[in-house]
């Protein structure tokens, strides 16, 4: 879809108040959110029918098999140790957001930018009915029967197109569950994606976002390599009020190795 360049600077100026706001007010390569994302969208201002290289880029990084071969080391960026780590604290805040949200069930999730299905086997599957598997990259995806082995007659379907295109049907999900993909989104498209995805919940439904957080007093960092966004608390929750959501509850993952970046999961609903 063209981009929407007056949405866009509402929602930058937005997250750029809010971001004000709490302190976080300087970035050294940029003087505002709008700047930054009117900087990396330059390719397409004049040529509003040519696909962003921001989603093309980080398509084609994520497809190269020598960036991310399909394995549990390859999506995790060579830090595969850390699943299980990771998997355990997911598990913990399930079973927070169920004894905050009683109507919470347990019968249909999706995980979106699964990857090989990691998520999907060792988290939804053996506590949700049936899942989805939702995942841009076609060589990913065609790993992931495979990997999620015996189980795999469980998972529904399994979807190959980005987040910025996903579109559930109403009422479909108990639980969205988005874990290190959001970076990728562009803010617009990561407010429209919520707001679907709001619509797709069930009675009691969550959204669950799992991401990096940057807390050394900048609002943001870019990463040119793969085209990603790795977004403050502020700037998270700039997005999520902006889509009309409400945060359930929240929780800091726990040990994880010193040198990469903190991870936040946020429950939406």
């Amino acid at each position: 879809m063209p981009i929407d360049w007056d949405e866009l600077k509402v929602v930058a100026a937005q997250v750029q108040t809010d971001l004000d706001a709490v302190g976080l007010d300087f970035h050294v390569d940029y003087a505002s959110v709008y700047d930054m994302w009117t900087t990396k969208l330059a390719d397409v201002k004049d040529e509003p029918t040519k696909p962003a290289a921001w989603y093309t880029q980080g398509a084609d990084y994520w497809e190269d098999e020598v960036n991310c071969p399909p394995d549990v080391g390859g999506v995790l960026g060579g830090y595969g140790y850390i699943s299980p780590v990771d998997i355990e604290g997911s598990l913990s805040f399930l079973d927070r957001v169920q004894a905050l949200r009683p109507e919470f069930t347990r019968s249909h999730a999706i995980d979106c930018g699964g990857g090989i299905g990691r998520v999907v086997k060792h988290l939804l599957l053996p506590h949700f009915q049936t899942v989805d598997l939702l995942e841009q990259s076609p060589r990913l995806l065609k790993a992931a029967p495979r990997y999620i082995g015996k189980d795999k007659s469980r998972v529904r379907q399994l979807l190959c197109m980005g987040m910025q295109d996903f579109d559930p049907a109403p009422m479909s999900y108990d639980l969205i569950w988005c874990q290190w993909v959001c970076p990728h989104l562009m803010d617009v498209d990561f407010i429209t994606f919520l707001q679907r995805c709001q619509r797709a919940l069930r009675p009691g439904g969550v959204i669950c976002i799992k991401e990096n957080i940057i807390v050394d007093g900048s609002p943001y960092e870019v990463d040119e390599e793969d085209s990603s966004l790795t977004r403050s608390t502020a700037y998270y929750k700039s997005i999520f009020r902006q889509a009309g959501l409400k945060i359930l509850t929240e929780e800091r993952q726990t040990g994880f190795p010193e040198e990469l970046y903190p991870v936040m999961s946020y429950a939406l609903y």
